[in-house]
This record gives C-alpha cells, structure tokens and sequence, in this order.
C-alpha cells in the first residue's frame, strides 16, 4: 500500500525544504525511468523535461505554450537507480530510491528560497506524485488541467498546506493564474 503522507517543511542550508516520502510498489530501476526518461515523464509531470543523466548536464524544461520562458536546469547528482538532483530554475531538487520490501522508497527534497511558496509547490507536488503512482501502476491519472487552469484539488490542498505551514493567504506566494 502507498505511503501518502503529506509534506514535511524543513529549513536546510539557509532555504526552505519540502520533504515527501513514498513507498512504491516497484522496483528502484522502474521508478528510476519514471523519473528520467522523457516518454515515462510526459504521463506525471506538468512540465517534463529532457536530460542526460551525468552530472553537469542541463535539464530542458517543456513548459505550457502559454508560458513563453523556462529556465534550464542542471544535474547536481546522478547515481543510477538511486539519485537524481537537479536544479529547476533557484530551486533544487533531489529524487533518492531505495529498495524497500513492498518495492522502493521514494523521497523527494525541493528546496527554494521563497517559503511563501511551500503551500503551492507541497500541494503540486501532491498531485504530481499521485500521478507518478498511478503511472506506474498503469491507471490512467485524472485528467490533467489546461495550460492557465490550477489542476482539480490543488486549491483544497492548497489550502491545507497553508495551514499545516502557518502561512496566511494573504502572504503566500500563489500558482501563475490563481
């Protein structure tokens, strides 16, 4: 059974840190083409992207049409199937797989310098990892939002994390077009 516990926030090294854990029902090497290979991604992620896995390799982005600019990213790590961290734009990211006996276990680092963002960027995250799991057991995931719409449940997750973080609504840094 998946873990679905929600987002921890840290601070690391000076920035903001949401931390997610996941356990999988499939193997490291499994999760790991999930995460990296471009086909596996475009089932998941709102804004995949394609890279080489060797460290110092950029990452493109492929944003929504309706966003014009998209900053590059960079491989900060890569030890294949158990670590990948890049940079996405300021933020960091970081995907560690380890075995686990139902499967693996997924933990994703995003750290950022804005903390009025955490309650967006834990609630996207949210969905984008119940994507991932869908994907990964082959069910089709909900469907997706259109390119200036916030995605089904992101504003009641949203809102949750706001709270759960003591950030007020009124200071928190919101989704493009919310």
């Amino acid at each position: 059974m998946p873990d679905t516990t929600q987002a921890t926030l840290l601070e690391e090294d000076g920035r903001a840190a949401l931390r997610f854990e996941r356990i999988l029902t499939h193997p490291p090497d499994r999760v790991w083409r999930a995460l990296t290979e471009r086909a596996e991604l475009t089932a998941w992620h709102p804004t995949p992207f394609e890279l080489e896995p060797v460290l110092g390799a950029p990452i493109r982005f492929q944003p929504p049409a309706s966003v014009p600019d998209w900053p590059e990213g960079r491989v900060t790590a890569c030890e294949p199937p158990r670590l990948l961290a890049h940079t996405w734009g300021e933020d960091s990211l970081r995907w560690e797989l380890e075995p686990h006996p139902e499967g693996s276990r997924l933990t994703l680092t995003h750290s950022f310098d804005d903390r009025f963002k955490a309650a967006r960027d834990a609630a996207g995250w949210e969905l984008c990892l119940a994507a991932l799991m869908a994907s990964l057991d082959g069910v089709a995931p909900p469907p997706a939002a259109g390119p200036d719409e916030v995605p089904p449940g992101w504003r009641e997750l949203n809102s949750d994390y706001e709270r759960r973080f003591g950030i007020a609504p009124e200071h928190a840094t919101p989704p493009p077009g919310a």
